[in-house]
């Protein structure tokens, strides 16, 4: 069986790398620096949160910019403590997927919801950015809510159905259930990276450069938050540091700089995204 990487025409030693950002349409900043991100060549996917508040904005852009990858940032968890958003689901919500205001729980851990109400949440944020005029390149999750065993088949049957490749690592692919379980058709993506809370807004760059030093063959994804630091980002992440507005404005910074592009050069990487790997599950699912 041919690699991602000689599918797309390069050898099977390649490396591969979609430089992602998270959170298209959380808010106003994420949203023109996501923008100025992709214009400037920085980064080659970005996924989007439909349930938030600056989603029509970022959904007005991506239409008038069709030639951007964009996928669907599933969205079960609403994290920030003055900024919240909830379902888009046309039903009643019991306490199982959101808090007594009508929330998304703050946090995976509060998150007991069923994998049907799972399934119907996920599908109903594809069709919303369907409706929006979003062609979708691919499905991954916020905050990895469906990284466990009970969800990850809901995740992956949403994907499925609208013809979808989804973000999947080996550690989830070893959370496949019986029902519907990842499949040797499936894109698996050899090296996931994100810097964690542990990383210092200092350190962002250090972490970064040592990911693209690192990298092996394969396909890999590197996961960035990008922002501009100023009021609005301050007021909704208050003292966060981890993922906070210095943070994301740091994130845009580097994969801006001409460092991080001459790294890239450097260790042979190759950029690619999820628009381009799309055909291939698409063509998997027909010979199915």
């Amino acid at each position: 069986m041919r690699s991602i990487a000689q599918l797309l025409g390069h050898s099977s030693t390649s490396k591969l790398l979609i430089i992602h950002t998270d959170d298209l349409g959380m808010c106003h900043s994420v949203n023109a620096a996501t923008f100025a991100a992709f214009e400037a060549g920085a980064v080659s996917s970005a996924s989007v949160m439909v349930p938030c508040a600056w989603f029509p904005e970022a959904a007005q852009w991506v239409v008038q910019h069709p030639q951007y990858d964009i996928g669907i940032h599933s969205t079960l968890i609403s994290e920030w403590k003055a900024f919240k958003w909830g379902p888009i689901s046309r039903k009643n919500h019991t306490a199982n997927l959101t808090d007594e205001m009508g929330h998304f729980w703050p946090r995976n851990g509060l998150l007991r919801a069923t994998p049907q109400e799972i399934e119907e949440e996920i599908v109903a944020q594809v069709m919303q950015a369907k409706q929006a005029g979003i062609h979708p390149s691919h499905l991954d999750s916020h905050m990895l809510s469906v990284a466990r065993p009970e969800y990850i088949g809901s995740y992956m049957k949403v994907a499925r159905r609208f013809g979808l490749p989804f973000l999947i690592d080996e550690h989830w692919h070893a959370y496949s259930s019986p029902d519907d379980p990842a499949t040797a058709k499936d894109i698996v993506v050899n090296g996931l990276f994100q810097a964690g809370p542990q990383v210092s807004t200092a350190s962002l760059e250090d972490y970064y450069l040592s990911v693209l030093r690192e990298l092996q063959p394969g396909l890999n994804q590197l996961i960035v938050h990008v922002g501009f630091d100023g009021a609005e980002l301050r007021a909704i992440m208050q003292d966060q540091q981890a993922y906070g507005a210095a943070w994301r404005q740091r994130d845009f910074e580097i994969v801006m700089s001409e460092k991080f592009k001459a790294a890239l050069r450097e260790h042979y990487i190759h950029v690619v995204n999820w628009s381009m790997l799309k055909p291939f599950v698409q063509s998997a699912r027909h010979e199915a």
